[in-house]
């Protein structure tokens, strides 16, 4: 294999319009794979999710088929598919695809837990709609769901009306990226649009504007003038500062209510690639829907379409919490005496009511549930959570065209059960028609074909991973004494997805093209080109090759991309990664490197010397390795004090510690350079059962009372 020298690219444009919303998916397998687990259903099924919980909203499991009953449009429907669903498992997006009744092409019969998905949770705050004192609320409760409530294996994103987070808007399970996201969020409510002494809701110029409430203008117009001191002939003028300020909210309402709900529907649309069931937190203070005088109703509904296509349940929260409304304070008048004879105390009961409405509209019709009144945001979070962990799937034939489109009202009812309710969504998930077909008369010219270049930057800069070329991507980074800080990523590409002939020396070229991008901006580019020979002792081998990156400290997405020369076949991944500032000079640590000990090395389990190790890009292990990692300790020896620092490793499962290390000295050499010391030790794999592990080692500076970390997942098989 050649490594042609590297050579800068011009991505900026493309990677600064990267989507919002990213996941990793799994790797396609080939269709010789075996898929006896999974029920084959060549009709075209319609399907629904749905949640059982009983009168204390803990989910009922052990339900039967045949105690569901379906109905749609009131008429009685038989069951053709029922199964009970963990979200997240390996199997879910396999049984989903079953009741779809399409034809899967890799499952195996047999899937280790080690492969399960996890959650993905989206939380969307709705920022235009949200006050001071909210947003404060909600970047505290996001900031506590990240450190204690997020799953191992969950994936989270952080979004938001404004678009404000921006690059750092996307799926991951990286924690420092998800800090970084919600430290973005800041007041984006338009302050001129609300600006005066008197107050003028979106509901209250609704109310006026569009539904003409005389009582209420009044109102407004009697505070406008109290406000001035103004009475006699200047009633005229504020009359009409109060019509201009009520049309120019009311107009700002309706716009920001149709910018909120069509970045909503992107969102939902954007997941539909997404594996499996998804949650998402919509917290808000609530906002307008009028039926008379805007489309938001309209909208509202092609939300919920999309979430019942992409497999989304939506839990909406007001981000208030426990409120009590300032307008209905004793201690406040705004208003000469006499003026206000119930007004100011009605308008803010309704009010709440209307904002609300739209909420509780997004988790019923998403099979969800409006969290009110609540300053719990963890409790409600964990419920949340524990009540979409686990579901029913149903699915059924359609026996006509409405029923096939998703349009027919569906209820669902147990048998016998009155004690149980049924969180069901309004809408159910129904096949996408098939593309029509295209005549080969017309006149129309054919879409222009892309070229090499721009189908590998296409591939570099796309929502998900491409997985023709089953490509994975390892990234650590080091501070080194002659280049500073440097990304060092390696690649792995498996050589059973090329289209590389058996016949000893057949080669086959492929294209990489890679990026480190900050949320600046800034791009640190690199391309390849790679010459694979087809060699009879390497076929079950994959293609392992390397690239080092010079950066500044940052936050950054590394991204790859390959493309196949003969095939056109493309593959790609993703990885975030967090590089520290080194000239502070305190104690910090590089990445971990995760390796397998050859079973030809020697006996040692722990050291300060780098011991040769291929590096395991996509961290998979059998259970019968011995892994090895290795870490450098920068900043260990200061003031002419002999290194002191202690090592402890610990291996996670679910957030539990399930093998502690014994407690190491980090050791010292002195014709070593005593800024940059390495350290490497080793753990048998045999004592831990299948799954995804978090692997974190601690150093202690005893001299300095410092502390630094790193973590690293990894998966035995």
């Amino acid at each position: 294999m050649k490594l042609a020298a590297p050579k800068t690219l011009v991505l900026a444009a493309t990677l600064l319009c990267l989507p919002s919303i990213y996941a990793q998916q799994a790797p396609q397998k080939k269709a010789s794979d075996p898929a006896d687990d999974v029920v084959r259903i060549n009709t075209e099924l319609v399907q629904t999710d749905l949640t059982v919980v009983d009168k204390r909203g803990r989910f009922v499991e052990g339900l039967l088929p045949d105690q569901f009953v379906l109905s749609l449009d009131g008429k009685p429907q038989s069951i053709s598919f029922f199964e009970l669903i963990k979200t997240g498992s390996a199997r879910e997006a396999a049984q989903l695809a079953a009741a779809r009744g399409d034809r899967l092409r890799d499952q195996p019969a047999a899937v280790s837990s080690a492969s399960d998905n996890g959650r993905i949770i989206l939380f969307f705050l709705d920022d235009l709609h949200l006050s001071g004192a909210s947003l404060i609320r909600a970047r505290k409760a996001l900031t506590e769901f990240i450190d204690n409530q997020m799953g191992q294996n969950d994936r989270v994103a952080v979004v938001s009306t404004s678009g404000q987070i921006g690059f750092l808007q996307q799926l991951s399970d990286y924690k420092p990226m998800l800090h970084a996201a919600i430290e973005r969020l800041a007041y984006k409510k338009d302050p001129e649009t609300y600006a005066g002494k008197v107050p003028i809701s979106d509901y209250e110029a609704t109310r006026v504007e569009d539904h003409n409430d005389r009582e209420l203008f009044s109102y407004l117009l009697s505070a406008t003038m109290n406000e001035f001191q103004s009475k006699g002939p200047l009633r005229r003028v504020a009359a009409n500062m109060v019509k201009n300020r009520v049309r120019q909210i009311s107009a700002h309402s309706k716009m920001v209510t149709n910018e909120l709900l069509e970045v909503l529907e992107s969102l939902m649309r954007s997941s539909a690639a997404l594996p499996g069931r998804k949650l998402v937190f919509f917290m808000s203070e609530g906002f307008v829907a009028d039926v008379r005088a805007s489309n938001a109703m309209t909208l509202l509904q092609r939300v919920t379409d999309m979430a019942a296509r992409s497999g989304i349940v939506v839990y909406t929260m007001d981000a208030r919490g426990t409120f009590n409304d300032p307008m209905v304070d004793a201690g406040r008048n705004d208003f000469p005496d006499g003026l206000a004879s119930g007004t100011q105390a009605k308008v803010p009961t309704f009010e709440n009511a209307v904002m609300q409405e739209p909420l509780h509209i997004l988790a019923d019709d998403t099979g969800g549930r409006a969290i009110m009144n609540s300053n719990s945001f963890a409790d409600a979070f964990q419920q949340a959570i524990d009540e979409t962990s686990t579901y029913y799937l149903l699915a059924w034939r359609p026996d006509n065209d409405e029923q096939r489109n998703g349009k027919a009202r569906i209820k669902v009812n147990v048998k016998d059960r009155p004690d149980l309710r049924i969180r069901l969504r309004r809408n159910y998930y129904a096949p996408p028609p098939a593309p029509a077909k295209v005549s080969h008369e017309t006149d129309d010219p054919a879409p222009a074909a892309k070229t090499p270049e721009a189908e590998l930057v296409s591939a570099l800069g796309a929502l998900y991973p491409q997985r023709t070329l089953a490509t994975a991507l390892s990234v650590g980074y080091l501070n080194t004494k002659d280049q500073g800080l440097v990304l060092k990523a390696s690649m792995k590409l498996e050589r059973s997805s090329l289209d590389l002939a058996t016949a000893p020396g057949s080669k086959t070229e492929v294209d990489v093209v890679g990026a480190a991008v900050d949320d600046r901006g800034v791009i640190v580019t690199f391309k390849q080109v790679l010459t694979v020979t087809s060699e009879p002792s390497a076929q079950n081998q994959p293609v392992v090759w390397h690239q080092q990156l010079r950066v500044p400290p940052g936050l950054y997405q590394v991204r790859v991309a390959l493309r196949e020369r003969g095939s056109g076949r493309t593959g790609s991944a993703h990885q975030w990664i967090e590089v520290p500032n080194a000239s502070a000079g305190q104690l910090q640590m590089s990445s971990l490197f995760l390796g397998e000990r050859s079973t030809t090395a020697a006996e040692e389990t722990t050291g300060n010397a780098p011991q040769p190790v291929m590096i395991e890009v996509d961290r998979r292990f059998a259970r019968n390795a011995v892994l090895r990692f290795q870490t450098y300790i920068y900043n260990a020896a200061g003031s002419g004090k002999p290194v002191d620092v202690e090592i402890q490793a610990r291996v996670l499962r679910d957030n539990r510690t399930v093998v502690t290390m014994p407690v190491a000295q980090l050791p010292a050499d002195a014709a070593k350079d005593q800024a940059r010391l390495p350290y490497w030790a080793e753990l048998s794999l045999g004592q831990l059962p299948p799954g995804r592990y978090v692997l974190q080692v601690t150093a202690n500076d005893r001299a300095s009372k410092a502390s630094t970390s790193q973590t690293v997942s990894f998966i035995v098989e």
